[in-house]
Formats: structure tokens, C-alpha cells, sequence
């Protein structure tokens, strides 16, 4: 199974788009302790259901070692997402799931392997774990919660699973 990390706007968007589950079951999700702080934040929306999975181990939160060069620019992105690409350089990570445009950027600047949240019910629809109706309801969902530009919708919209191919999971 694939380990991901996730970041806390996509980590909200999944859960409020009803995905969370599924992603959750689809690859082995960890998240760094600031995100862990970001998601759990009493009264806000999905806090009691991220800590469960925090505790019960659905979601692991990792912390580690040393990181790899990790470039100045690490230092203007928000704690949860710095921890994020921090936690990525130490290995043992594929991807990870980043909706943070900052943490985007960094991402192709250094060869990170990243989806946003706008792609996971696409992942989860051609791997037969979402139908087509639940996925167009999920996607549509993420395009009007989710802060995404132009070229990430269409890119989002017109993609196909050769282009995503490292970051599907075994098939449900």
C-alpha cells in the first residue's frame, strides 16, 4: 500500500466531501504533528473525527529524523505544510496529498510527488472504489469548497489515469 502524507486543507476537503474514508482505505495516510494540531483545532468541523483516527491509527502522525536539503523556501510555507515536505525529504513517504499553493510550487521546484485533494475522487473512480455518481458528487464538491485555479481544474478535469499511474492505489 502506498503511504501518503497530507496536509490539513486537503485532509478538511476530503472529509467534508464525504472522502475521507475512502482515501484513508486506499492508501496508508500519515500527517505531521502540525497538521495533526491544524485538523483538531476544538469546535472546528472535523476535529472529533480526525483525532479518533489519529488515536485509533486510521491516520498515523509521524514525526522524524533529519531531513534532506530542503531549500529556504520551506521556511514561508505554513508550519503544517513545512512539516509536510520536511517529514517527505526523511524517505519512506510516496506523495503526498497537498492543496497548499506555496507547498505546490515547492513541490515541482523539487521534484515532490504531489496530488491535491480535486484528484483523489478521480483516483478513487478509476480504482473501482467510487461509482461514477459519487464521484462527479465529490468532485463537484471539491470545485466549489476548494480554492483551485484555472489550470488546475482543467488539468483536473481532462487528465487521464496514465498521467496519475504513480499515485493510484491497488485496485479495490
Amino acid at each position: 500500500m502506498k503511504t501518503a502524507l497530507i496536509d490539513a486543507s486537503s485532509a478538511i476537503l476530503l472529509y467534508k466531501a464525504e472522502l475521507f474514508e475512502a482515501v484513508a482505505s486506499a492508501y496508508d495516510l500519515a500527517m505531521a504533528p502540525a497538521v495533526y494540531q491544524e485538523v483538531t483545532v476544538a469546535d472546528r468541523m472535523g476535529a472529533a473525527y480526525f483525532d479518533a483516527a489519529c488515536r485509533s491509527g486510521r491516520i498515523r502522525i509521524v514525526s522524524g529524523g533529519a531531513p534532506r536539503q530542503l531549500g529556504v523556501e520551506l521556511n514561508r510555507l505554513g508550519a503544517g505544510e513545512r512539516e509536510t515536505l520536511s517529514l517527505y525529504a526523511t524517505g519512506g513517504v510516496d506523495f503526498v496529498i497537498l492543496d497548499d499553493g506555496k507547498g505546490v510550487n515547492y513541490c515541482r521546484k523539487n521534484a515532490i510527488p504531489y496530488i491535491n485533494a480535486l484528484l483523489c475522487p478521480r483516483i478513487l473512480h478509476w480504482t473501482g472504489r467510487l461509482d461514477r455518481s459519487a464521484f462527479l458528487q465529490a468532485f463537484d464538491y471539491l470545485l466549489e469548497q476548494g480554492r483551485y485555479s484555472f489550470f488546475v481544474v482543467e488539468f483536473a478535469k481532462k487528465c487521464n489515469a496514465q498521467k496519475l499511474a504513480f499515485f493510484m492505489p491497488e485496485a479495490a
